[in-house]
């Protein structure tokens, strides 16, 4: 019998939609704007030239990056995010391009100069052989030399400080997180619950999954050569250049066909 898990619809198809933004709206554009600098330096790209955003979500990084003149485009699996992404942008000089796309089946070749993947939008899928599939075709997008920037999640640092439960007050919401690590048939993840109720009546407003894989920095490198890219330079800890260790934040990837 296939696992449950293949015979549900998968998480990621109900999570992201305007309630998920509002939960995580302290990732807004004005971080997106601050990271922008750096991140140009690790995809060394300039004004004009175009970059692909994997899991573009509602499209903070990619209005960042075409503010400074970059061509942007967009993609993202969940309709709502990227008709939120769409009615954020509407006064950009050179607007990104926002599409509804399975990141797993990238329909490019070798049209952007760099690319990027933001705020752990990767490791969702039940096979390994899925998340090969999107580097593969980060890589098919690429021009030759054109480099690709990943922003994790740090799986030591996921392990050391990872909180099992907490409450917090959120406007009108009162918000319930519960987090786990478990080995399942498909490796580690961390599996996050989220509920939302209406903080003084307790009506229950939302609720939904989030599961990532804890892939370790070296399984990452794996992935991304399978896939026909090369790492380069050092892992990072943050886009700003921290540098990665265990207890860093992040771990950001800078990887180029």
């Amino acid at each position: 019998m296939a696992p449950a898990s293949l015979l549900e619809d998968p998480w990621f198809l109900k999570a992201f939609d305007r309630f998920w933004l509002r939960l995580y709206a302290h990732r807004d554009d004005a971080e997106a704007r601050a990271d922008a600098p750096a991140l140009l330096k690790l995809l060394q790209v300039g004004a004009g030239k175009q970059v692909l955003d994997v899991a573009c979500g509602a499209g903070r990084y990619s209005r960042a990056l075409s503010d400074r003149g970059l061509r942007v485009t967009g993609v993202d699996l969940s309709g709502d995010l990227i008709e939120v992404a769409r009615e954020r942008s509407p006064m950009l000089p050179g607007k990104p391009d926002y599409f509804e796309r399975d990141i797993r089946r990238l329909p490019f070749a070798g049209q952007f100069d760099a690319a990027i993947s933001m705020f752990t939008s990767f490791g969702y899928f039940d096979r390994r052989e899925d998340d090969v599939a999107v580097f593969a075709g980060v890589r098919r997008a690429l021009r030759p030399r054109g480099r690709f920037v990943l922003d994790f999640l740090n799986e030591a640092q996921v392990r050391a400080d990872l909180t099992p439960e907490e409450t917090r007050d959120d406007g009108d919401l009162r918000v319930h997180i519960e987090r786990r690590i478990a080995d399942g048939p498909f490796g580690p993840c961390v599996f996050k619950r989220v509920e939302a109720s209406d903080a003084v009546s307790g009506l229950p407003q939302a609720s939904f999954e989030e599961r990532v894989r804890l892939y370790t920095a070296d399984e990452v490198d794996a992935l991304l050569t399978e896939a026909g890219l090369t790492p380069v330079g050092e892992r990072l800890g943050n886009v700003q250049g921290a540098p990665f260790d265990d207890q860093a934040p992040r771990l950001v990837r800078v990887a180029q066909r």
